[in-house]
């Protein structure tokens, strides 16, 4: 196992677990999928990982990782609009989640990664008249960034956004 490539000891780790965004982002409950991303590499599916794991009770954890040469990105799919969000349960995806991560990254000793928490939630409609998005979009974070502090700063990002965001910040994301 490589200790100093990020993608090559994810890939050690979690390669029975490979995916796809689209894999990742479906919601079973309304069936459907958040995401159309097929075509991203390096994506793996986290909540088979902590499955595989035998713990009982399963653990509350995000959907997917997305693993860069130097950025690694740990995603949570809501196909919900941002009030809709369950704040608790998204903190305990959060913390449990960034439990196993560590332990999944401590034998893992590059210290030049850059490490982001993405909530990934369904695009919210436009207003007609006046758009307060930017308001919500500010006050949406559920804690995530006091919990990550309480954490020891793990995350260098947390980004809680529409899908919209993520497609125009990521021109490569191919999600519909």
């Amino acid at each position: 196992m490589n200790k100093y490539s990020l993608k090559e000891h994810l890939a050690q780790a979690l390669g029975p677990h490979i995916s796809t965004f689209k894999a990742t982002s479906f919601d079973d409950a309304n069936n459907i999928y958040l995401c159309s991303d097929e075509t991203t590499g390096e994506v793996y599916d986290f909540d088979a990982h902590v499955r595989g794991l035998g713990a009982d009770p399963l653990p509350a954890s995000p959907d997917a990782i997305h693993a860069g040469s130097k950025d690694f990105y740990f995603v949570e799919f809501k196909n919900q609009r941002s009030a809709d969000i369950d704040k608790a349960q998204m903190q305990r995806k959060f913390e449990a989640g960034t439990k196993i991560l560590k332990a999944l990254l401590q034998d893992f000793s590059a210290k030049d990664c850059r490490y982001h928490f993405c909530v990934v939630m369904k695009n919210q409609p436009r207003a007609r008249y006046r758009d307060f998005g930017h308001i919500e979009r500010n006050v949406v974070r559920f804690g995530l960034d006091e919990l990550n502090q309480k954490l020891g700063g793990f995350y260098d990002h947390v980004v809680t956004e529409s899908l919209e965001f993520y497609v125009d910040q990521f021109k490569t994301l191919q999600c519909a």
